[in-house]
């Protein structure tokens, strides 16, 4: 049965963010993540999956999930099948937890509204994910989240309380990390590795790389450089 330790146990984006860079530069040549990006490609989801830098920004109490429904996600109260309101939820972002890998958000399909895929997974990829997590110490950093031509791409997501939500860019250097310090890149496609990698000030690293540093969710991620940003704020 899912428990809300899952998303509880999450760390802070601040807190994430120094835990990747800290992390990925003692890996040494294995830190350009290439490993990670062949096993993505292997199981052909690159199209489909991205990484996500675990965080929250609040907790949720007994009972509750974070769920996202048009450009916001808040704790519901849900239960245990996970259908309500008419509708059904759908997992959007997953972590490993007891060595299982368990989604810790959540996007809520109505009838007359259903925009959140359902996403398999093929089997043996999430062996393969938390194996080479766990040989790089990256079990409690990185998870995985859906992606795909659906998703918006160029929003800025924000919290309020134990409210998230998403807006357009106001300003073209909205989108860039490295322009707006207070922003921080939170999912990543394999597309542009090296933009991940640059952003983390580790230009040693950023050869022959494909992974991408997203702004806020991703779209064509193949012609935007960025696809998920959070405020740091």
């Amino acid at each position: 049965m899912w428990h809300i330790d899952v998303f509880n146990s999450l760390s802070t984006l601040g807190e994430s963010n120094k835990l990747l860079s800290e992390r990925l530069a003692k890996l040494g040549d294995r830190a350009d993540l290439a490993e990670l990006r062949d096993i993505f490609q292997q199981f052909e989801v690159t199209d489909t999956v991205g990484l996500a830098l675990l965080h929250k920004h609040f907790s949720i109490e007994e009972g509750e999930r974070v769920v996202e429904f048009g450009h916001v996600s808040t704790p519901w109260p849900v239960p245990p099948d996970g259908r309500m309101a008419g509708g059904y939820l759908v997992p959007r972002s997953w972590r490993f937890w007891d060595d299982m890998l368990e989604p810790y958000e959540f996007g809520f399909n109505h009838p007359g509204q259903e925009e959140y895929k359902d996403v398999p997974l093929p089997a043996g990829f999430a062996e393969r994910l938390r194996a080479f997590l766990a040989e790089t110490n990256l079990l409690d950093v990185l998870g995985i989240c859906v992606i795909g031509e659906d998703e918006i791409v160029g929003r800025i997501e924000k919290n309020r309380g134990r409210v998230n939500f998403t807006v357009p860019a106001s300003r073209p250097e909205d989108l860039s990390v490295e322009l707006t310090p207070t922003h921080s890149p939170s999912v990543w496609s394999f597309d542009f590795i090296k933009d991940f990698l640059d952003a983390l000030d580790l230009f040693a690293y950023a050869s022959a790389v494909s992974l991408t540093i997203s702004e806020f969710r991703c779209k064509p991620y193949k012609e935007s450089k960025y696809e998920k940003i959070r405020e740091l704020r």
